[in-house]
């Protein structure tokens, strides 16, 4: 995989670079020995840090581990897993989008997490992943860019508020007829990570507890509650939102949830496939 480099001048630089040519034309003028000898050294030293800010960036080793959900215009941890060979790297800074991460010193390996935010749904080609940095003297910033060639579905972001489409709701009656009760889902599938819209009691603290990160119950099934979404042949931006927003919410709930969009139709039910399967179907609209 093919990488290249981009260098850029820093204010430090600039100042350096100035002061490097004022003594130079000063020992010109002058004709002082000792000028000559401290341009040498100056210039000596901007060399070297250049080379050293090369040195800093080769024999790496670059893997990035998306998240298993991206909502548009909401923050997702990726995880970019760097690897050094041969010698120890100072000062590095790893830039994807807007988001950013710094590690000091990196010796053998290391897992870094970047924050970042994708403006848009749909399918989304990341761009080169950057990796740059001011070592040693800050004099200048070299970067080195990994082409990526992940292709990611960004699902649209999750907006609460008024619904502004149709959604119909059965609930089974009760062996009384008078009340109707919430069944809990019909089947118990595993455990899974933890995701956005899943209430609290749905997480599995022991196992939470145990793995040192968050672990929620799965269901799978289509018994219960039912809520059909009905967006119609061509929602808007803001009903896709929306419509996201529901289901994530209703899913969490407990609820069997199905979806009509256009000339395609979900037949409702719950657990991670269904819910996969409407968050694409909203994204691919």
């Amino acid at each position: 995989m093919k990488t290249r480099f981009r260098v850029r001048i820093t204010t430090a630089g600039y100042l350096y670079i100035a002061l490097t040519l004022a003594v130079a034309l000063a020992g010109v003028n002058t004709g002082n020995n000792l000028l000559y000898l401290c341009a040498s050294a100056l210039l000596a030293l901007m060399t070297l840090s250049g080379l050293l800010s090369v040195i800093n960036l080769l024999g790496l080793s670059v893997r990035i581990e998306p998240p298993e959900e991206i909502f548009a215009e909401v923050p997702s941890p990726f995880g970019i897993h760097l690897q050094a060979r041969g010698w120890p790297r100072f000062f590095l800074r790893v830039r994807l989008f807007e988001g950013e991460s710094r590690v000091l010193y990196l010796r053998d390996r290391c897992r870094v997490l970047l924050w970042v935010r994708l403006p848009r749904r749909g399918e989304v080609l990341l761009p080169p992943l950057e990796i740059y940095s001011g070592y040693p003297l800050g004099l200048f910033r070299r970067s080195r860019f990994w082409p990526v060639g992940i292709r990611l579905l960004v699902y649209p972001r999750p907006l609460p508020g008024r619904v502004p489409f149709s959604v119909r709701e059965t609930v089974p009656a009760s062996s009384s007829g008078a009340r109707f009760r919430q069944p809990e889902p019909e089947e118990f599938s595993g455990l899974g990570p933890y995701r956005e819209g899943i209430p609290a009691s749905r997480i599995a603290w022991r196992a939470s507890a145990r793995t040192g990160a968050l672990r929620m119950k799965e269901f799978e099934g289509g018994g219960g509650r039912t809520l059909i979404l009905d967006l119609g042949p061509a929602p808007s931006e803001e009903e896709l939102s929306r419509a996201t927003h529901l289901i994530l919410r209703a899913l969490g709930e407990g609820y069997a949830v199905g979806l009509r969009l256009g000339r395609r139709e979900i037949p409702p039910g719950r657990g991670p496939q269904k819910r996969r399967q409407l968050l694409e179907a909203l994204a691919h609209a």
